[in-house]
């Protein structure tokens, strides 16, 4: 399957619901209006979600960044530290690309609820690697 940078979403952050608002490698942002199915059993944005809109944003940002130069992006790892639950509203990833290496980036990444405080921190990091052939 060939790469498709222009689409605007994932198939799989379609699914999600994950809204793009931006994917600059120097502020990356993604938002994720709370819905039941994204809940885990007690009522808490699940941890897997949160672990996704971090993974979403990064890949997307560093690959729109090196796709240019023949390259694609690819979770390499991530570390998600979850400080306070999210419950209503909406959640808001913002990253940041603090280290834009030839074959690896790596990120660093809030998670905000809608009253800007901080649920979850992560780093991400990010493996470049050259466009596959055919």
């Amino acid at each position: 399957m060939a790469a498709d940078l222009n689409r605007t979403v994932s198939h799989f952050d379609e699914l999600v619901g994950t809204e793009w608002l931006d994917d600059d490698p120097d502020h990356a942002r993604v938002r994720l209006p709370m819905r039941d199915e994204l809940r885990q059993p007690v009522g808490l944005l699940h941890g897997g979600v949160i672990s996704t809109l971090v993974e979403s944003v990064c890949s997307r940002a560093t690959a729109r960044a090196v796709f240019g130069d023949g390259m694609i992006a690819m979770g390499q790892s991530i570390n998600v530290n979850f400080i306070r639950p999210v419950t209503a509203g909406a959640a808001e990833v913002h990253a940041r690309a603090r280290h834009r290496g030839r074959t690896t980036w790596v990120w660093d990444a809030e998670l905000l609820d809608d009253d800007g405080r901080v649920c979850a921190i992560a780093q991400m990091t990010i493996a470049v690697r050259p466009l596959p052939k055919a």
